[in-house]
């Protein structure tokens, strides 16, 4: 970590004064440290390293590798702004997008750089950098460097604080799509909508000042992710639903912790599909450098992985941290560093603990709180078992499981150990085991009736909460959860899959002795939504027919009866959803309950 010095950021190449050192120790390591022999290793070890990744916003992007105003041009690829009548830059025009839409050459990049050194005056650096659009950077220096590819487009200040809030208070409000009224009637739909405690930040003064006051990434994020279709559909046009729609696919598809490549080909059609909307209907003026940049995102993923791989919000939460730090406000920087050489110290006396009796005894003074949160990017997932896993819940006709199976999760309190199940979920539970296991079963009390079948006894442990990786479902059993106890399963009907959302009820483990052993399930109890009257009404927020482009679908207030399927395993729990209100029709005014899926948080 390195921390520069206010009270002002360095401007431009002045840059270089600082990331010199750090680039001597870094070619040091890429032509590799050599370690000494050991008894472990006789022949020694050479350790080299290299920078692959550099995320940042545009001004430290163009600072750090030395590219000209993302303003002027793209650093990625050959498209330049161009300029209307007040000789303001745009990046619109997409019809000549296969002639722009090419990587920049890395190695001409790096001669006009080195040439940019050989200029004498500043005139002359200022007329090398307008014709070649790049100037010297120390990270030049790194043999191995490519400042276009390991250069990412950070999601967070592109997609969040850039064309986010770009949309919705630039267009929307300033060009007057939305009024104040409309603003007023978003806070009251948006308060409405509960939230599991693990999403983030809130967005709550949607209707302050001039609209969305101070809204942070993660509230934006928050926004586009949950909240924007549900509160915004019936106000806006249809050529700014269909920007909508299209923007929060997009960001659906890309806020995962797991990724394929065909949705990443998705998102790009999606988020180019969003410039061309906005330059039909708004003008190419409104194409800023986020609209052009947004398109590159993909390619990043790509050689990056998922985009919490990269995006800043990791190290927009280390300043808070860091901020969080006490200091003197004389010597910032080294106390900071002192501070962190202590924790990395007591990281060090964590880990070994065990082989002290004194020091395990107070360790929980000193362990860090584990992470929780929307950004949270830690989990304890084996690989193997979470593949496994997530194909019992995306792939019902072919791996549907038993409730038997290992899963990389746990129970959580509230708890009840030793219960009995009443008579009618009892009798719900036997027709689950027949189905599941194709053999015939029957409860305790009706045993002698069927002397044959396996018996299925009352006594259960019942509890609240579920804990999957860094995911907690909740339940009605825990009134404190209760926002998180609305989940999604698929279910098979006449050979046809679809998705149903409904509210566990409780979570409980249940044995069955079987005669080559005893089983234990894990399993959950959940009421389900009826669906809504047709297709139409369920998919209301559909545009041009396209199901994809809808993230929401409305279903009854209503559940269906208890049955055999309120049953189900652990296993079988697609994701969480947020539930939201949502009202059809002027005259006959009927409400429906939104379903607003929320991403799994798993990593591969």
């Amino acid at each position: 970590m390195a921390l520069i010095p206010g009270p002002n950021e360095p401007s431009l190449h002045q840059l270089n004064h600082y990331i010199a050192p750090i680039i001597d120790q870094l070619i040091e390591l890429w032509n590799g440290i050599e370690l000494s022999k050991t008894y472990e290793s006789s022949t020694g070890k050479s350790i080299r390293a290299a920078v692959i990744c550099c995320s940042c916003d545009i001004p430290a992007a163009r600072k750090l590798c030395g590219h000209i105003s993302a303003r002027v041009a793209c650093h990625r690829c050959l498209k330049k702004a161009q300029y209307d009548d007040r000789n303001q830059p745009n990046f619109g025009g997409f019809d000549d997008i296969d002639e722009w839409f090419v990587e920049r050459d890395i190695n001409q990049v790096r001669r006009d750089a080195r040439e940019w050194l050989n200029c004498n005056t500043k005139d002359a650096r200022n007329s090398h950098v307008h014709n070649t659009l790049v100037r010297w950077s120390e990270m030049y220096r790194l043999p191995y460097f490519d400042s276009v590819r390991f250069l990412t487009v950070d999601p967070m200040h592109c997609l969040f604080l850039g064309i986010a809030k770009w949309i919705v208070t630039r267009l929307w409000i300033e060009e007057g799509r939305l009024t104040q009224k409309d603003l007023e009637t978003m806070q009251k739909r948006a308060n409405a909508i509960k939230v599991p405690a693990d999403i983030g930040r809130i967005p709550y003064k949607i209707a302050t000042g001039e609209g969305f006051s101070r809204f942070t990434a993660d509230q934006w994020k928050t926004f586009i992710l949950i909240y924007a279709t549900s509160i915004t559909w019936d106000l806006l046009q249809e050529s700014d639903k269909l920007i909508l729609a299209n923007f929060v696919r997009a960001c659906n598809i890309l806020v995962c912790r797991s990724i394929t490549t065909n949705g990443l080909e998705e998102a790009h059609k999606n988020l180019l599909e969003v410039a061309k909307l906005i330059e039909e209907n708004y003008g190419a003026e409104k194409i800023t450098p986020n609209l052009h940049l947004c398109l590159h995102i993909c390619h990043c993923a790509l050689d990056y992985g998922p985009l919490y791989a990269f995006w800043c919000f990791s190290y927009e939460r280390m300043n808070g941290l860091l901020g969080s730090y006490h200091s003197s406000n004389r010597r910032i920087e080294p106390e900071l560093l002192k501070t962190i050489q202590f924790n990395s110290l007591l990281d060090q006396f964590s880990s070994c603990a065990q082989d002290h009796q004194h020091l395990s005894t107070c360790i929980t003074l000193i362990t860090p709180k584990e992470t929780t949160g929307s950004l949270v990017i830690h989990d304890e997932i084996n690989g193997i078992d979470y593949r496994e896993f997530l194909s019992m819940s995306r792939n019902v006709e072919e791996m549907a499981g038993t409730g038997s199976e290992p899963f990389p999760g746990t129970f959580l309190n509230p708890k009840r150990i030793d219960t009995n199940l009443s008579k009618e979920v009892l009798d719900l539970l036997v027709e689950y085991y027949r189905n599941a296991y194709g053999k015939d079963f029957a409860a305790l009390s009706d045993i002698h009736a069927a002397p044959s079948a396996i018996p299925v006894l009352p006594k259960v442990n019942t509890y609240g909460r579920l804990k999957i990786g860094s995911e907690v479902f909740g339940s009605m059993y825990s009134k404190r959860h209760v926002t998180s106890a609305k989940i999604l399963s698929q279910f098979l009907h006449d050979n046809t899959k679809d998705t149903y959302p409904g509210i566990v009820q409780f979570y409980f483990e249940h044995i069955i002795h079987f005669p080559e052993g005893s089983v234990n399930h894990s399993l959950a109890f959940v009421k389900w939504y009826l669906p809504a009257e047709n297709h139409k009404t369920r998919f209301h927020c559909t545009i041009n027919g396209d199901e994809n482009l809808c993230n929401i679908e409305l279903w009854k207030k209503e559940f269906y009866d208890l049955s055999r399927d309120c049953i189900i395993p652990v296993h079988s729990i697609l994701g969480r959803f947020v539930e939201g209100s949502f009202s059809i029709g002027r005259k006959e005014t009927r409400k429906y309950v939104s379903v607003i899926p929320i991403n799994r948080k798993f990593h591969i």
